[in-house]
């Protein structure tokens, strides 16, 4: 069998497979996240902003700053695309509400009037709003860390040229005390030549 007609076996059997995997996903998962969210609520209604806010914000939080390790050049290429599925890994419960809450299957719509006829109706719009809030906060720490990062480089580099100045001012200093020295010793070497220059033509 030429390798080219397997890969296309392969590939067309791998698409097959996540197609079906797709399909029952989108048949079973939002009416099973739902149920989950409505159990967590429980009878009492207000525990459905709480929770809301709680998923909203911890899940697009986190996200962000691991997606952002990403970045860093040191890393391998394979590293970095571990970070990012990690990053979407940590995303799945704001994604499987959005997907309640935009979602246009059946089961999504289902899965919405769980909430709505459950006591967890409010859920989605707190979690909705705190999505957005933990995706800027996310955002504001990366701006005040790097803006701290290089704050503290200047600073560094500052130290170290102020340190560099008392450095040369210092060995100045002691080149300058070595030569007055060493013109003293000159001149007590020939103020002593001197006097015995003196003393021999006083003899003389």
């Amino acid at each position: 069998m030429p390798v080219w007609l397997l890969r296309t076996i392969l590939g067309v059997a791998a698409a097959a497979v996540l197609f079906i995997a797709y399909l029952i996903a989108s048949a079973t998962v939002p009416l099973a996240w739902a149920n989950s969210i409505k159990n967590q609520v429980g009878p009492q209604l207000g525990n459905s902003i709480p929770l809301g806010m709680f998923y909203g914000f911890t899940f697009s939080f986190v996200p962000v700053l691991v997606a952002w390790q990403a970045h860093r050049r040191k890393l391998n290429k394979w590293v970095r695309v571990g970070i990012l599925v990690l990053a979407v890994l940590l995303a799945i419960p704001n994604l499987l509400t959005l997907g309640v809450l935009h979602g246009t299957t059946g089961s999504a719509r289902n899965a919405l009037s769980i909430w709505n006829t459950g006591g967890a109706n409010w859920f989605g719009a707190w979690s909705q709003s705190f999505m957005v809030v933990g995706v800027l906060c996310a955002v504001a720490v990366i701006v005040l860390g790097r803006l701290w990062l290089r704050r503290g480089r200047k600073l560094r580099q500052v130290k170290a040229a102020e340190k560099l100045v008392r450095e040369n001012e210092a060995r100045k200093a002691r080149a300058a005390k070595d030569a007055a020295r060493a013109a003293e010793k000159a001149a007590r070497e020939a103020e002593r030549s001197n006097r015995r220059g003196t003393g021999g033509t006083t003899e003389a």
